[in-house]
């Protein structure tokens, strides 16, 4: 495709986008409604900003907030129209042929390539914005990533950087682009331990000429806080929460329970990837040789991220989602409960069949409050045939009416279980049984299963 034949492509593009955000734009809810403010702002110059985005606050009521975005859409799409019409005007190939838009979605080591050879083509303003994104970047994977400068407006250290930078005078800012291209042969290397040193060296740099100190493992605290913050230095001084062990370290846990808890934790895409080639060589786990099955579950754990048994109870008490992204627990307690409710009706849509299956079937087998947290009872709850059994009825076949029973079931339960969550403790018993007799009625499931005389998992 020419020059001329991309930027019509573009065009197309920016207007439809406008397009759909308007006509959904009474079904966003409050994260999309701010992350669509920020995406775009971010293209825009200081200038431009403050022009379109005046007094804007995102602890504005959604409704204000939503008046405030139906004009702002048409204001941005005419900007990034005229953006495209000067990339059009400019020689194909150079930087002054990027919009703001394409800056956004290019990685940071195909960027900085091009502004080695001089970065005559961007604007003061795209520099300032390019050297912030570089100060978010710790990974020799992150500066190969074309989504991490889109990325970097969800948490406050890449705002409080560019606001900074944005403070400085031109002549600062080329000594810093200087510094950067001068660890050209680190950013270039093909050995991550290189970039990773020249990546650090950087951030060091900018730290220093800004007087801003945020660690490297702070760079990601935040997200999605609401801006501008009243105290910007308390969210990078936050306490970083430690790992979540491995299953093979929880005590009592041998190798076929850790595969039965990897297991509980996948997608049913992630499962059919990973661990159905491994049922089809083998007839059952047992079979499987013991440092093949810690190889495969050790790749498989580092694939699965910061995800627990209990995230199905801990997103009502601490944000902690199955499905979408985690809320820090110190902004989810200070989130109102309309907007609580909104975030867990959003992961409850990203759940798949399983994941919304095994939700609704663990709380039904957690018989005391206290249950529902417990980590032991739900490894062990994992060995019980009638778990199993239960997981595997809910989600077999392509029954369209089962499958809307299921999911109809799961946004009742999620308002009442957040219900629970605010209710004094002494009530949530009584509560909790309510909500397990309303899943085994709706399911058809035996009285013995919301009354058990034996208690499933560990008692």
């Amino acid at each position: 495709m020419d020059h001329h034949a991309r930027i019509a492509s573009k065009r197309r593009h920016v207007r439809q986008r406008a397009q759909d955000l308007l006509e959904r734009l009474d079904r966003m809810d409050d994260e999309e409604l701010r992350w669509t403010v920020r995406l775009f702002a971010d293209c825009l110059s200081p200038e431009q900003r403050a022009a379109c985005l005046g007094a804007y606050d995102e602890r504005w009521p959604v409704e204000e907030r939503r008046a405030f975005v139906a004009a702002f859409v048409p204001r941005y799409t005419d900007l990034a129209l005229a953006s495209l019409d000067r990339a059009e005007a400019a020689a194909p190939g150079g930087l002054a042929s990027w919009t703001d838009e394409d800056l956004q979605g290019t990685s940071l080591a195909e960027k900085w390539a091009c502004l080695a050879e001089g970065p005559d083509g961007l604007r003061p303003d795209q520099l300032r914005r390019e050297l912030a994104r570089l100060f978010m970047c710790k990974s020799y994977d992150l500066f190969h990533d074309a989504g991490l400068s889109e990325a970097a407006v969800e948490y406050p250290a890449y705002h409080r950087v560019r606001e900074a930078l944005e403070t400085q005078p031109d002549a600062v800012i080329a000594d810093l682009v200087g510094l950067v291209v001068g660890q050209g042969a680190g950013l270039r290397s093909r050995e991550p331990h290189e970039v990773e040193a020249a990546l650090a060296y950087i951030r060091e740099g900018l730290s220093q000429r800004l007087g801003i100190a945020i660690p490297p493992d702070r760079l990601f605290a935040g997200q999605m806080l609401r801006l501008p913050l009243d105290h910007p230095d308390q969210v990078v001084e936050a306490a970083t929460p430690g790992p979540t062990p491995a299953p093979w370290d929880l005590p009592g846990v041998d190798l076929p329970t850790a595969f039965l808890v990897l297991a509980d934790l996948m997608t049913q895409g992630e499962v059919e990837e990973y661990l159905l080639p491994l049922r089809r060589q083998y007839r059952s786990i047992a079979e499987v040789p013991g440092q093949e099955l810690r190889s495969l579950l050790s790749r498989l754990w580092g694939r699965l991220g910061d995800r627990r048994l209990t995230d199905f109870a801990e997103r009502y008490r601490s944000g902690r989602m199955v499905a979408d992204r985690k809320v820090a627990p110190e902004v989810w307690g200070l989130l109102p409960q309309p907007e609580q409710l909104t975030i867990l009706e959003r992961d409850n849509r990203a759940m798949d069949i399983g994941q919304a299956a095994r939700h609704l079937v663990k709380i039904l087998f957690s018989f005391q409050y206290d249950t529902l947290f417990d980590a032991g009872f739900h490894v062990a709850l994992l060995r019980s045939p009638r778990y199993q059994q239960l997981i595997s009825r809910l989600t077999a076949g392509d029954d369209a009416a089962e499958t809307r029973r299921l999911a109809i079931l799961t946004q009742t339960v999620t308002h009442q279980m957040l219900d629970l969550e605010m209710m004094a403790p002494d009530a949530r018993r009584t509560r909790l049984q309510e909500i397990r007799t309303l899943i085994a009625a709706t399911l058809d499931l035996p009285d013995d299963l919301t009354y058990p005389a034996r208690k499933e998992g560990r008692a």
